[in-house]
């Protein structure tokens, strides 16, 4: 009897030595856009039924922080990073509000060995244990391939486009959207470009648009990334009797819904599971806790809600069941066949491209190196065709496409994003997006972007790549423009000289030229221009067009699982993008 006392005594003993209360700091975005709440309320019903389900065991512990809408916003979360990183938390889950403000954080979590869980939006440059998100750009292909259905296949749609380029998930509905659209052969013209994200944006958004479209019938179709702006668009079209216009949008607002069920200008809404996906943070949350392996990126389907399926869709809190599809009532599109490939048969390959370090770099005329050369080659000696690479500048490539000078580009998504007779074929080459370089003794400010930077003096360059967008966030501010083969060497020497507070450009590209630097300089990613995609494109009319990307498919899924591609990306100090890309 004293022999099984005991044992009870130390059974009970371990049990509650070995219980943990796991503190973990929660950084959401904003409570003032409905799908963002219901998220939280996943995560934390889910924690909830955790901690009940392990009573007198393991529990978990919620700190949670609010960042709130707008620039503000943005600036409230990197100060609470840096509050929760003094406070050394078992783990770190953030929404973020940009996916560029937190990469210190993001590093310094790192170096703690803090685990850190994105959800909605990932966070560059740094060591995310996992990514959960919405399958974003699927969502984009939905709405793409049911707009389709309601016009004629000779029409062609006209598009206004309300974007938001500054975080991944709003990036890629768009380009699920136009790749959808060009899969379905449709002829499109996009008529105009506006940004809105949330009620406010939304607000200032339609005022533009309908000064820019007055008149009935010079817009089909406009398409909003999120509820957040979309349902302040159409209440405003709608008071203004603008009911010819076709509303696509994403998340599924309950509003929303009703705006598609009482004919209210949308016409679908590819939703979020938005509970689903906090309560899938929630789970990964405890697996890491536990020590458990997770996937790093975890997609949660989305559902096209259409006025025929209304009824099926089980709203925000449900729990997805399979991927729906937006039934369509379209024939099917003739696209031409792809045409069989004799390897044996010696083909030459014409790829026009900027070139730029570390992408492709043209060290003299016709030699070249550059990371995307050395995987080219290696694809290209796996087809048996000859690669042949041009010169072309940025404001060339598409005409060299159009004229049928050159089989394939290679360019930043944004830059063929809204043409109609292209494909986008492959994997994603690498992101694209904007990086500000320091003197070592100068204080990065939280946001990098027109209002922090208007009492610095900036030098900028776009290397080929961001055709014109650096001015256009900084247009009616004094910026100095470098330019010349010299240019970045001439940009590291007068940051370092104090001639200038700041230099601007493709942040890979500065990457690749910092590992010169004498510890003089800091570099930070930033949202100035959004993130892109490098990609390779083709005609549609080209019924090879395929070729290509299907050998870089192949080559890239081999490379991954091999560490291959780590191996070439180390020689130019750059790291994979796979968090980001969409498979």
């Amino acid at each position: 009897m004293k022999t099984i006392f005991t044992l009870c005594l130390i059974s009970l003993f371990c049990s509650v030595s070995f219980a943990k209360d796991w503190k973990v700091a929660v950084l959401y975005w904003s409570m003032k856009i409905e799908g963002q709440v219901a998220m939280r309320k996943g995560l934390e019903e889910q924690v909830q039924k955790f901690n009940t389900e392990n009573k007198g065991k393991n529990s978990v512990t919620l700190i949670p922080y609010v960042a709130g809408e707008g620039r503000k916003g943005v600036e409230n979360q990197t100060t609470q990073m840096q509050q929760v990183l003094k406070d050394k938390p078992d783990a770190i889950v953030i929404q973020p509000t940009d996916n560029s403000a937190l990469a210190a954080g993001l590093a310094e979590a790192n170096s703690l060995k803090i685990p850190v869980i994105a959800y909605d939006q990932y966070i560059v440059n740094g060591e995310l244990t996992a990514f959960i998100t919405s399958a974003n750009y699927y969502a984009g292909q939905d709405n793409g391939q049911f707009i389709t259905s309601l016009f004629k296949p000779e029409q062609k749609i006209k598009i206004a486009v309300f974007e938001y380029p500054a975080v991944s998930s709003t990036t890629e509905r768009v380009d699920g959207f136009f790749d959808s659209l060009r899969d379905q052969n449709a002829k499109f013209e996009v008529v105009g470009i506006y940004q809105a994200v949330d009620p406010d944006s939304g607000r200032t958004a339609v005022k533009k648009f309908l000064k820019d479209f007055p008149g009935k019938g010079s817009v089909d179709v406009i398409l909003t990334v999120n509820d957040g702006g979309g349902i302040e668009i159409v209440k405003e079209l709608y008071a203004k009797k603008r009911t010819e216009i076709r509303h696509v949008t994403f998340d599924g607002d309950p509003e929303s819904v009703e705006n598609i069920r009482n004919g209210r200008l949308t016409v679908i809404n590819s939703a979020q599971f938005c509970g689903e996906l906090g309560r899938e943070t929630a789970r990964t949350l405890v697996k890491v806790l536990n020590g458990t392996a997770v996937d790093r990126k975890i997609r949660v389907s989305t559902f096209p809600i259409t006025k025929k399926n209304i009824a099926e869709y089980p709203g925000w809190m449900g729990v997805p069941k399979s991927q729906p599809r937006a039934k369509v009532d379209r024939p099917s599109p003739s696209i031409l066949p792809r045409e069989e490939f004799d390897r044996n048969q010696k083909r030459i390959i014409r790829i026009g491209t900027t070139p730029l370090c570390p992408y492709i770099c043209e060290k003299s005329p016709g030699v070249w190196t550059g990371y995307l050369f050395e995987i080219l080659g290696e694809v290209a000696r796996n087809l048996r065709v000859e690669l042949r690479l041009e010169n072309v500048t940025p404001s060339r490539l598409k005409q060299g496409l159009q004229n049928r000078k050159l089989d394939y580009i290679i360019a930043p998504e944004y830059l063929v994003r809204y043409m109609d007779d292209i494909l986008v074929v492959g994997p994603q080459l690498g992101v694209n997006y904007t990086g500000a370089l320091l003197p070592k003794a100068k204080k990065a400010p939280h946001i990098f972007d027109q209002q922090s930077l208007a009492n610095q003096k900036i030098i900028y360059s776009d290397f080929g790549f961001q055709d014109g967008r650096i001015e256009n966030e900084f247009s009616g501010q004094k910026i100095n423009k470098l330019s010349g083969s010299d240019v970045v060497e001439r940009m590291f020497r007068i940051v370092a000289q104090k001639r200038m507070d700041v230099a601007l450009g493709d942040y890979n590209v500065l990457r690749y030229y910092l590992v010169r630097d004498k510890g003089q300089f800091t570099l930070h990613p930033t949202s100035i221009t959004g993130f892109s995609f490098l990609v390779l494109v083709g005609l549609k009319k080209n019924n090879q067009v395929h070729l290509l990307g299907d050998g870089l498919n192949e080559w890239f899924t081999q490379s991954r699982k091999n560490s291959h591609l780590q191996e070439i990306l180390g020689r130019y100090n750059l790291t994979d993008w796979n968090i980001l890309t969409r498979d």
